[in-house]
């Protein structure tokens, strides 16, 4: 499950919170700059949750690390947004 979205919404939030894995957390944005997988059980099964970086207008053309986070939430089976 990838986790995409705008940078500081609460992504790394969220994985530190469902798995408690130490995702950087602070009061600016693009704090995450590299993919940080987290792993959370469910009735059985392993999930694994990807905290990308933030997400921004242009990412398409290349902006940020735009590609880098489009090529990665695209081998995701579910995205979040």
């Amino acid at each position: 499950v990838g986790l995409v979205g705008f940078p500081s919404v609460g992504k790394s939030t969220l994985l530190t919170k469902l798995t408690g894995t130490k995702s950087e957390v602070a009061a600016y944005e693009f704090t995450t700059l590299t993919c940080i997988p987290g792993t959370i059980n469910y009735k059985g099964a392993k999930i694994q949750l990807l905290d990308l970086p933030g997400i921004i207008e242009g990412a398409k053309d290349g902006k940020g690390r735009g590609r880098q986070i489009i090529g990665t939430a695209r081998t995701c089976n579910t995205i979040l947004i």
